[in-house]
């Protein structure tokens, strides 16, 4: 199993086209998203392009919130410690694409 992971803080202006290019996910794959609580338009970016993948009865797309601000290593080790496959991190501000980064772990 791959363990797609995005961090986000204050992310509104990329992660819209960010969650577009991974989603769907594969059988093998899942998602999780920890944001540092965010003040911007993040988190309602994300809930509405995630849309009904919520309810995914494998639970591969996992949302979390922090409770308040912290450094972002933390918050990354936060993130890798629910991660059930291999950790992917995604860094959220750069183009990203989801093939080629599929075949370097199959």
């Amino acid at each position: 199993m791959k363990s797609f992971i995005l961090v986000t803080d204050e992310s509104e202006n990329y992660i819209e086209s960010l969650l577009r290019s991974i989603l769907p996910l594969q059988d093998d794959e899942e998602l999780i998203i920890f944001d540092n609580l965010s003040r911007d338009n993040t988190v309602p970016f994300i809930v509405k392009e995630m849309g009904i993948l919520w309810i995914d009865k494998q639970g591969r797309y996992k949302f979390y919130i922090n409770k308040k601000k912290e450094n972002i290593e933390i918050v990354k080790n936060k993130a890798l410690s629910v991660a059930k496959g291999i950790p992917i991190l995604i860094n959220t501000e750069e183009t990203f694409n989801i093939e080629e980064v599929r075949k370097c772990y199959d």
